[in-house]
């Protein structure tokens, strides 16, 4: 089943920024009211953004 992308939050780690070799998640949130972490390099590839749909076998498969 396709859920509709309804917000997302991308991380805000300050001036620190990330330590090496962490990987960046993104929150996305979907029609039904969950919240799922998916990394942000994904995320972008699969063009997973605000109004866009993720399967929920896509959900199984990459989120965090």
């Amino acid at each position: 089943m396709l859920r509709k992308i309804v917000d997302l939050i991308e991380p805000d780690n300050g001036c620190e920024g990330f330590l090496p070799g962490e990987e960046p998640l993104v929150t996305l949130t979907l029609d039904d009211g969950r919240e799922v972490r998916i990394p942000d390099m994904l995320a972008y590839k699969m063009n997973w953004d605000i109004g866009q749909s993720i399967s929920d076998e896509d959900i199984e498969k990459y989120a965090r």
